[in-house]
């Protein structure tokens, strides 16, 4: 089965965002599904991080639709999202950085808990 016969993960339509008058996403669409790996890719400044903020909840989306497997989570807080398994691994050292990558990947599976990928304890070498 390719992955555009799989299931529909998430499904982002006509999302727009702002920094207060300035008009930041202008309508993004974009789909995940299951078993696709996708990537945002751009020069700086044109909504990379805009959009997962969006995404996440973080920012106020000023219009769009953000479906998460049929459910609108577009009302739903941070904190909600995080529990359904949305969240992003910024660039650079931002998330914990004393710790090593594969450290700070281990430190994101086990948010999800027993419904992580794992819930072995992370080793510092």
């Amino acid at each position: 089965m390719s992955t555009e016969d799989a299931p529909l993960v998430l499904d982002v339509r006509g999302l727009k965002a702002s920094y207060g008058a300035t008009p930041i996403l202008q309508g993004v669409d974009l789909s995940v599904h299951k078993g696709e790996i996708v990537s945002l890719i751009g020069r700086n400044g044109v909504g990379k991080t805009t959009t997962m903020r969006c995404l996440m909840g973080l920012l106020r989306t000023r219009g769009g639709s953000v479906q998460l497997r049929g459910r609108d989570i577009a009302a739903l807080p941070s904190d909600a999202r995080a529990r359904l398994g949305i969240g992003y691994v910024p660039q650079g050292r931002e998330v914990f950085p004393c710790m090593t990558v594969a450290e700070n990947l281990t430190v994101g599976e086990l948010v999800g808990g027993p419904r992580g990928k794992s819930e072995r304890p992370v080793q510092r070498s």
